[in-house]
């Protein structure tokens, strides 16, 4: 995908967005973290707000970076030190009262969920995606991004089916692990583009295989997102790529298209990053980047 079809893309989700009604930009809530890893569903909540969803809620553990993320997301009270299959029930009443909001208003964006940022981390992981099942059996009327794949191979596939994910995003071990049985991460190895495209088709899924380029595939389309610097392999880079996936599809892109803007906003922002901070940038200034870039990308490449 090239940066004119990116810009076609953006200049469909800032015309939701951009409706003059709160909830035209779609709301996201993020569901992650645990002790072992805090900080990654408060970054995503910030990325999808930087790629312009309206509201933003955060199941998630307390941690010192909530504190930086509360005025611009809301954050669900009451959780442990990790989330537990109760927390789940919270999070499915909270969705249910975000959607009923947009309802009232005639807001176009929609709900979208968000799951996995940190997740990966907490012990519970396990019953809290059972109880994540239980809840999208009921009530699947959001949509949903999942954050790395669930474990490995056709049980984890048999998961994100169950759920009904959307777009499942994955880095390079994670995604070897989908495609194969559980074993020794791969390191090197391409990602198989045909047994990609088998599993997005048996999962229901996008699957975008994060890399140097980004790979996607819809189990019809496979095609890559060439935007973007290696420098971008780094702990951070993938909340903020799921914050701004999840946002873009809050905005009613379609999952596809919105994986592929998403790998294209991050993977410019990472070029730019290089560019003008040298090897040294930090997961903030990541988050700063975006936002110009999307803005430059509307404005399009004669009013830069």
């Amino acid at each position: 995908m090239d940066a004119f079809a990116a810009r076609e893309l953006a200049l469909r989700a800032a015309a939701v967005a951009g409706g003059g009604v709160k909830g035209d930009g779609g709301l996201v809530l993020v569901i992650g973290g645990s002790r072992e890893y805090p900080a990654p569903p408060y970054v995503a909540a910030l990325a999808a707000r930087r790629a312009g969803a309206h509201g933003v809620r955060v199941a998630a553990p307390p941690a010192p970076a909530a504190q930086q993320v509360a005025l611009e997301a809301h954050l669900i009270a009451g959780l442990g030190p990790e989330l537990d299959a109760t927390a789940v029930d919270t999070v499915a009443g909270v969705s249910r009262r975000m959607a009923q909001g947009l309802a009232q208003t005639a807001a176009r964006g929609r709900v979208v969920w968000l799951v996995g940022p940190g997740l990966g981390g907490s012990p519970l992981a396990g019953k809290v995606l059972d109880a994540l099942e239980e809840a999208r059996d009921r009530d699947r009327g959001t949509a949903l991004v999942v954050d790395g794949s669930l474990g490995g191979g056709p049980r984890a596939r048999q998961r994100l089916r169950r759920l009904g994910a959307d777009l499942v995003l994955l880095n390079h071990p994670e995604a070897h692990a989908l495609l194969t049985a559980p074993g020794p991460p791969v390191r090197r190895e391409a990602v198989d583009w045909a047994a990609l495209a088998d599993a997005a088709r048996e999962t229901g899924a996008v699957l975008v295989a994060k890399g140097d380029p980004d790979r996607i595939a819809d189990g019809t389309r496979s095609y890559l997102v060439p935007a973007g610097h290696p420098g971008l392999a780094r702990h951070g880079t993938g909340d903020v790529l799921a914050g701004v996936a999840a946002a873009l599809l809050a905005q009613l892109l379609a999952p596809a298209d919105a994986a592929a803007l998403a790998c294209h906003l991050v993977g410019a922002a990472g070029e730019v990053l290089a560019r003008e901070a040298g090897p040294g940038w930090l997961t903030g200034d990541l988050l700063d980047t975006v936002a110009p870039v999307l803005r430059d990308l509307l404005a399009g490449p004669g009013l830069r």
